[in-house]
């Protein structure tokens, strides 16, 4: 799973036999996956800065470890921190796993997820541009 050749040169972009595909382990993942994958980067951010935007706007946080993070009195710091490395890592690892299928199902799961919470948060900032003027 964590070959030399993963992060340095490999070649592999799928299994020798078309049986041993569902389970293996590739070196090179495909401009799709990519696309995935900056989506969800992508996606994570936005969903940081609307929860700082209403956040300052006097909005509050339901998730009491996000909250914790944001009364930790460092500013949005720590919060940001937390929110872009514990994405990332949930990523790297389904990234690595692509071949699996619960791996698929994870990676489709976040992109739709995150898609949903996109369409909460536009939602939002419509009744808060609505409440303000």
């Amino acid at each position: 799973m964590f070959s030399r050749h993963a992060w340095f040169g490999g070649r592999r972009s799928g299994a020798r036999r078309t049986e041993e595909q569902v389970g293996s382990f590739v070196d090179l993942h495909g401009p799709a996956l990519f696309l995935v994958v900056i989506g969800i980067v992508a996606l994570n951010l936005l969903d940081a800065w609307f929860t700082l935007l209403f956040l300052s706007h006097g909005g509050r946080e339901l998730n009491p470890v996000v909250q914790s993070l944001l009364d930790f009195g460092y500013g949005p710091w720590p919060f940001l921190a937390f929110k872009t490395l514990g994405i990332g890592a949930c990523v790297l690892f389904l990234t690595v796993t692509k071949n699996f299928k619960p791996a698929r199902f994870g990676m489709a799961f976040v992109l739709i997820g995150y898609l949903l919470l996109l369409g909460w948060h536009l939602y939002l900032l419509w009744r808060l541009s609505a409440w303000a003027s």
